[in-house]
């Protein structure tokens, strides 16, 4: 009888929410994802929010950037997902005013 082969899974749990604190801990921050779901009885459209904690090694991400998180070792007793890219980075409204006045210029 062949030695079995053992099977590796591999969990990739891979999220998509923003970011709403920074700063509080040293490289942690909070990202909020938010989910939509149909109720199996009442065929409602529901919407849910959880919050995470993120390690973020460079301390690069802000409050308001739209992130991509991913599940992987735990670095602590409740913080287990890390920061895999800043997808959106904020910019405030002034900001976005004043670029785009300058580009107008342009």
């Amino acid at each position: 009888m062949p030695n079995p082969v053992p099977r590796i899974q591999v969990f990739s749990h891979i999220l998509k929410g923003v970011v709403t604190k920074t700063g509080a801990m040293r490289k942690t921050i909070t990202v909020t994802v938010a989910r939509e779901f149909e109720h199996p009885v009442l065929l409602k459209k529901l919407h849910r929010t959880k919050k995470y904690l993120v390690h973020d090694e460079a301390e690069k991400a802000n409050v308001g950037d739209k992130v991509t998180i991913r599940h992987g070792k735990p670095h602590s007793k409740t913080k287990s997902y890390s920061l895999t890219s800043i997808d959106v980075p904020f910019v405030a409204p002034k900001a976005r005013v004043i670029q785009a006045l300058e580009e107008s210029r342009t």
